[in-house]
């Protein structure tokens, strides 16, 4: 395999040269949170985490054998030599207004000129570290003098190794869509253009920057929800037997699956303060989300789960990434190439023929197996339905 730094030279194009970055957090903060995790106890046995079939949420079995797991075996410093094996950044993005952000960024960077800038979006409660695996891939398939792509994965603003939205103002996916095209734009990638790329908020995010910035040439989505989307469906729709039942799940999750969301909309301070106080009401909170969404033949690792949950508490991001919940996010339109990757196990898998109705879609491949963390559980899949994609888009 390559060495990652030789896949670290950013391009002579860029307009703003990005400062290297490598990820150490403090013996005293893995000390604190060790000794949180020892003394957070365990809820008692009740009849509700006694049901296993996770109708009511996790089990006590899941929680008490994770936090074993957590204490006994999780080695966060192979995390952090795991994340420091790959090129990381952090560059100064000035906003409009003269507010100045700290976005922290993973990838690769190619030494061939007409490479092609992507960037990947991750949503909540992913990181940055849901693209590891596909930068992994990247790495062993290509050098820089062949990588045929830039590949951009930014930490979004609020999550993890990112400046938080400011205090003092609304904040809201328009304006980190602003901020990362900012970032595309700082690296150089203004006048070729870009494409995006994105899951969950993620997903949001790409459909902001693709319909509203002309440095955007294009997305591609393995994550269709928005607001107004089911407006969009019609008696004349073809839909196949696998989407019906994609529409059965969607329907267990509007019904049984969104308190989460509802909480961190309605009163996001609240559950900010509740997260913040313990290792294990994050891993509860988080760590269902990660069993509930993924297909469980493709399921990531209870190493990985705890991984992006333990990111987040040693970041202390949980309060500031869950802005996204309070907006009714608009429906934009995106008249650009627009790809779409259909896992049947997504949280809310959105027909084709609804999708096709929101953007110009050149590509759509539907998968046997996969959820909602696509790029977690089937990498090499989502990757090879991006460079087809990308072959039909970028012209």
């Amino acid at each position: 395999m390559t060495s990652s730094k030789t896949f670290g030279i950013v391009p002579a194009s860029a307009v703003q040269k990005p400062t290297p970055f490598e990820l150490e957090i403090s013996e005293q903060k893995l000390r604190d949170f060790e000794t949180l995790l020892r003394l957070s106890p365990i809820a008692n046995v009740t009849y509700e985490n006694l049901r296993k079939d996770g109708e009511f949420g996790v089990t006590h079995e899941w929680m008490s054998e994770t936090k074993s797991y957590w204490q006994q075996v999780f080695d966060w410093r192979k995390e952090e030599d795991r994340i420091n094996a790959l090129p990381n950044f952090k560059s100064q993005i000035k906003d409009d207004d003269g507010t100045s952000f700290d976005i922290h960024f993973a990838g690769l960077f190619s030494s061939k000129p007409n490479a092609i800038p992507i960037a990947f979006l991750h949503g909540w409660p992913g990181s940055f570290l849901e693209f590891v695996p596909l930068l992994e891939l990247l790495q062993k398939k290509y050098t820089p003098e062949d990588l045929p792509y830039h590949i951009v994965i930014p930490s979004l603003p609020g999550f993890a190794l990112s400046s938080a939205p400011p205090t003092n103002k609304d904040w809201t996916t328009l304006d980190v869509g602003r901020i990362i095209n900012k970032l595309m734009v700082s690296l150089g990638f203004g006048t070729s253009g870009y494409l995006v790329q994105g899951g969950d908020i993620g997903a949001l995010v790409a459909r902001v920057i693709a319909a509203r910035y002309d440095e955007c040439k294009g997305m591609h989505l393995n994550f269709m929800l928005n607001t107004g989307i089911q407006d969009k469906a019609s008696d004349d729709d073809k839909i196949t037997e696998q989407e019906k039942e994609g529409l059965k799940i969607m329907e267990k999750f509007f019904s049984k699956g969104r308190a989460y969301a509802h909480e961190h909309g309605t009163k996001p301070a609240t559950i900010g303060f509740v997260m913040a106080s313990s290792p294990i009401a994050q891993l509860a909170w988080i760590g269902e989300k990660f069993l509930v969404w993924s297909d469980p033949r493709t399921a990531p690792s209870i190493n990985t789960i705890l991984a992006d949950i333990t990111l987040y508490w040693l970041t202390d991001c949980f309060p500031t990434t869950i802005y996204t919940y309070r907006e009714t996010k608009t429906l934009d339109h995106v008249s650009k190439p627009s790809g779409y990757s259909y896992f049947p196990h997504e949280l809310c898998p959105i027909p084709q023929a609804w999708a096709a109705k929101t953007c110009d879609l050149i590509f759509f491949r539907s998968h046997n197996k996969g959820g909602h963390f696509a790029a977690l559980e089937r990498p090499e899949t989502l990757w090879a339905d991006v460079e087809e994609y990308v072959k039909l888009a970028w012209k």
